[in-house]
């Protein structure tokens, strides 16, 4: 008893947690449940108070009408509780036949009128039955039954049990004149009532509680499967961009391999470079993203050289001043070219920059030390260092050796020191290692 107090009022604020149009599908769907159990309860109850009265004729022709008036009482009360359900019955077809149950507002005089004739009525057979066997079983059966079969508001088994409870207590202090039968009717009809009542809260909010768990599966379910579905979207929408990243970087990085194909000095530099930066990048344990943003900034950063004339590119002699503004303009039509390009937006800094040198004197905008971009620093290093050993239309390849001096020697002006020390010691490793 004690824990169907505590679970009573711990339900109070259960209600509050039904969102913005659920209560009215609780109140529907709670209805439609206690009409189908209704009818249901009224059919059985027919057929068993056919037996009851059966049962009645029976005595009536033993005799005991006459010597115990109870039993005709009893007797009267059967047909008047069959007549009642009866009448119950009839209404929910006929309600039905014309279509009148599909309104709640006669399927809610349907169950509460129905529910309090028949309590009520189990109360009155419990009273009459004290001048028989003075038992109050009917009433007590009855109204558990009703408190587990159905799914009443509070407010509606409070006052059906009330109601009830009034009709049992007047009738059973009227009728019994054992003391001591009256006092046990008063505590286990009080008792019972009670737990009814407790037990009729508590399915009923639990009922709830299931309901709401339901919806919010429910809710979870659509937000989850309207997830997937933006997911798959996305992700279709993603393929297709990376289809065409794809095919965009196919096509530049084909036109960048076909351009040094024209020239046997510079066959194969870009894919030279891009091994120097990524053992660069791979020994500065940097990023992932870093090293694909290496890979493709060391692919195209020669991209400008394009409109440039094979005649000054392959020229074996010193260039003129106008030749060499013409080829130092190269880093800045390379980030023209690949400003349209949207796999390349990230890499555009280190295509205009590759040129730029530590002390400020490079091209094409001076940038000094840190304000140099970290990885536009990396393929400068990598991009000088082939370029030496390379062989070139106005001087033979020289040897890493050389190259490193170069690096000693320029570290601090044309090279970061840092990335210079860092390229050294990859070459003093991969010498020491035999690779």
């Amino acid at each position: 008893m004690k824990l169907m107090v505590i679970s009573f009022f711990q339900n109070f604020n259960l209600r509050k947690q039904l969102l913005p149009g659920q209560k009215e599908d609780f109140e529907s769907e709670l209805l439609a449940f206690n009409v189908s159990r209704i009818r249901n309860l009224i059919t059985f109850f027919i057929f068993i108070f056919i037996f009851l009265i059966l049962i009645d004729y029976q005595n009536y022709v033993n005799g005991l009408w006459f010597h115990t008036p109870g039993y005709r009482l009893l007797f009267l009360i059967h047909v008047v509780v069959l007549i009642g359900l009866l009448v119950a019955l009839l209404s929910y077809f006929a309600a039905k036949l014309k279509n009148l149950n599909t309104k709640s507002i006669y399927k809610k005089i349907f169950v509460i009128l129905s529910s309090y004739f028949f309590v009520t009525t189990a109360a009155l057979c419990s009273v009459i039955d004290q001048f028989i066997h003075g038992e109050i079983i009917v009433y007590i059966a009855i109204a558990l039954t009703y408190a587990i079969g159905l799914n009443l508001k509070p407010l509606a088994s409070f006052g059906m049990y009330a109601i009830s409870y009034i009709v049992f207590i007047v009738g059973v202090s009227k009728v019994q004149t054992t003391y001591n039968i009256l006092h046990a009717h008063y505590v286990n009809g009080t008792a019972m009532v009670l737990i009814a009542f407790f037990l009729s809260v508590i399915l009923y909010y639990s009922r709830m509680r299931d309901f709401i768990s339901r919806k919010t599966i429910e809710r979870q379910k659509a937000e989850l499967e309207q997830a997937n579905r933006e997911l798959s979207v996305a992700n279709h929408e993603l393929q297709e961009s990376l289809a065409a990243l794809d095919e965009s970087q196919n096509i530049i990085f084909t036109l960048t391999f076909a351009m040094e194909s024209k020239d046997p000095n510079t066959r194969g530099h870009s894919e030279r470079v891009v091994n120097y930066a990524l053992a660069m990048a791979d020994y500065l344990n940097l990023s992932e993203k870093d090293k694909t943003l290496l890979r493709r900034a060391a692919v195209l950063h020669d991209i400008g050289k394009i409109g440039i004339p094979d005649y000054i590119l392959n020229k074996p002699l010193p260039l003129t001043e106008e030749e060499w503004k013409t080829v130092k303009l190269h880093p800045v039509r390379g980030e023209a070219i690949c400003s349209k390009l949207k796999f390349a937006q990230e890499i555009l800094p280190i295509i205009r920059h590759h040129h730029e040198r530590y002390d400020g004197t490079g091209y094409p905008d001076g940038l000094k030390g840190e304000n140099i971009p970290f990885l536009a620093r990396i393929v400068s290093i990598a991009d000088t260092v082939d370029a030496i050993t390379s062989q070139r239309t106005y001087r033979m390849a020289r040897s890493m050796e050389y190259a490193l001096d170069e690096l000693r020697r320029c570290s601090g002006t044309q090279f970061d020191p840092f990335l210079a020390e860092a390229f050294i010691e990859i070459y003093g490793n991969c010498k020491r290692a035999g690779v």
